[in-house]
């Protein structure tokens, strides 16, 4: 779509198209256009002037000499000025170009682009080639928002539909299977088995509500809250290394009320999907955490030894690349920004920077 864009740009050139050699000519610097034209002018005034003073001295003797300047003057400054604003308007025509471009792109025609004009000098062309860079920059930025935006309502959805399933298979139906039970037990006679019936029954009501808090705690991580952003990665680090068998080590500072929390929250997701793409991705044997304050900002550094991978190539492509995308966006957020290093076999590391509160940096 980018090269259909550049190609239509490049038909919205000048009307006019000046012959080879002053197309040559007007490519050099803006300031040696005027710079020259000027030199030019003066040189061929004071040439003519000299030249005409003295035929007309000749011709017209009784005509005064002061008379003779000024119209001599008076026809350079005129010379000056047309020829001046000739070049000028060439020379400027690149930059209106652009100005047109940047006004199609404010109004909302986001893939225009500005034509490289035959009139524009080295700087003028650097210029329109950086501007359209910056435009095809954005642009990818849009599409890859979008498809973030995209995943995250997939995820979303995917996840109510999880929890549904799981409420509903699992904690509807032992609060349902609970039920009976406890109107089979009203009907026991016996003490002794009334009394294991509801031992039993305690059994599945703290199974029950256990699984309840595994759902809250997958939605948003009490730790967070009650006890702040280093107890809650502990708490994840070590109920990864529990669910998985992965070796994680974790060294961190105490950070109470250091960051915002969203900040403390955006911290938490990008360690959450680093150490998650680790498990998923990386092959690794071992990974490394830390979390520490860094003069005026937090810094957590997820490491692995695993196979790593081609980061240019990820971001450009799906799936793993917009899980990268997307830290980099919740870091933005918060003012705060993701470096992601690695590369094929020399495993990954992830370095997330969120600066303090306000109230923390004075």
């Amino acid at each position: 779509m980018l090269g259909l864009t550049r190609r239509r740009a490049a038909k919205r050139t000048a009307t006019w198209t000046p012959p080879r050699p002053l197309r040559a000519a007007l490519r050099v610097p803006l300031f040696a256009k005027i710079l020259i034209a000027n030199s030019v002018i003066v040189i061929a005034a004071v040439s003519a002037g000299v030249a005409l003073a003295a035929e007309f001295a000749r011709a017209q003797p009784e005509r005064s000499t002061l008379e003779l300047v000024g119209l001599i003057a008076l026809a350079g400054v005129i010379l000056s000025v047309g020829v001046n604003a000739v070049i000028i308007r060439l020379a400027l025509s690149p930059l209106e170009l652009l100005e047109r471009t940047a006004e199609e792109v404010r109004t909302g025609r986001l893939e225009a682009r500005a034509p490289i004009s035959p009139l524009a000098d080295r700087a003028l062309e650097r210029l329109t080639r950086t501007f359209n860079a910056m435009l095809d920059g954005l642009e990818s930025t849009r599409l890859r928002l979008r498809e973030v935006a995209a995943r995250a309502l997939r995820a979303e959805e995917e996840e109510r539909k999880r929890i549904a399933r799981e409420l509903h298979d699992e904690t509807a139906q032992s609060l349902s299977a609970l039920l009976i039970r406890l109107s089979m037990l009203r009907r026991e006679q016996d003490p002794a088995a009334r009394e294991a019936g509801m031992d039993e029954l305690r059994e599945q009501l703290v199974a029950t509500l256990n699984g309840v808090r595994r759902y809250a705690r997958g939605l948003r991580p009490p730790a967070l809250t009650e006890l702040g952003l280093t107890p809650a990665i502990e708490e994840f680090v070590r109920s990864l290394s529990e669910a998985t068998g992965f070796d994680v080590h974790l060294v961190a500072e105490r950070l109470d009320g250091l960051l915002t929390p969203e900040a403390e929250l955006v911290i938490y997701r990008v360690v959450q999907e680093a150490l998650s793409n680790v498990v998923r991705h990386s092959r690794a044997s071992t990974a490394r955490v830390t979390l520490e304050r860094r003069h005026d900002a937090v810094q957590a550094t997820i490491e692995d030894d695993g196979i790593g991978f081609d980061v240019d190539e990820a971001l450009r492509g799906d799936g793993r690349g917009l899980g990268l995308f997307g830290m980099r966006e919740r870091a933005a957020y918060v003012g705060g920004h993701v470096d992601i290093e690695s590369r094929p076999g020399a495993g990954t590391r992830v370095r997330i920077t969120v600066p303090l509160a306000e109230e923390k940096t004075s």
